[in-house]
């Protein structure tokens, strides 16, 4: 269990294959500049993102909301739903 938790208005940036509910969240990135992108794990080339509370992910998924203790300059992924979260740190 998560020490902490999302406010679920807490804002995080989406990919649009995320925000249209076509693929799972399978990679979660808190950057450097501490934003958080919530990612299918596909290409995102000319990919729009958007911004939403992540209340409408946790909805989806509880299993993001362990995602709250991830910390600055990390990303954890995993293969499909089913999978367990895997960590690591950003490289530069």
């Amino acid at each position: 269990m998560s020490k902490r938790e999302f406010n679920p208005d807490f804002g995080v940036y989406i990919c649009e294959h995320i925000f249209k509910k076509e693929s799972p969240v399978l990679l979660v990135v808190r950057d450097e500049e501490l934003s958080w992108q919530f990612l299918c794990g596909g290409s995102l080339e000319n990919d729009p993102c958007h911004l939403v509370g992540v209340g409408h992910l946790l909805a989806r998924d509880d299993t993001l909301q362990s995602m709250a203790d991830l910390p600055i300059g990390h990303y954890a992924e995993r293969d499909s739903i089913d999978d367990p979260w895997n960590c690591g740190e950003l490289e530069e």
